[in-house]
């Protein structure tokens, strides 16, 4: 594994640490839910959380159904990010 894939790997962990302008609260399963399509569809967008999670949102009809699950799940208004 390259150490470009480990570094992007790493960024896109912490991108789902506050998804969305911190208006949702996720957890591991989440971030592995959409770690795969992050670096197919938008990983030119690494490291910048909003523009990856606008990114998903435009192509959710070709991301994987686990992350469309994700990103299209109503949050509580009183969800915090971590």
């Amino acid at each position: 594994m390259s150490i470009r894939i480990v570094v992007a790997t790493v960024l896109v962990l912490g991108t789902f640490g506050a998804v969305s302008s911190g208006a949702r609260a996720e957890t591991q399963s989440d971030r592995d839910a959409c770690i795969g399509d992050v670096h197919e569809h938008c990983g030119e967008f690494i490291p910048n959380r909003d523009a990856i999670v606008a990114c998903l949102k435009q192509k959710i009809k070709k991301i994987s159904h686990a992350c469309r699950v994700v990103m299209t799940r109503p949050y509580p208004k009183n969800a915090q990010s971590n």
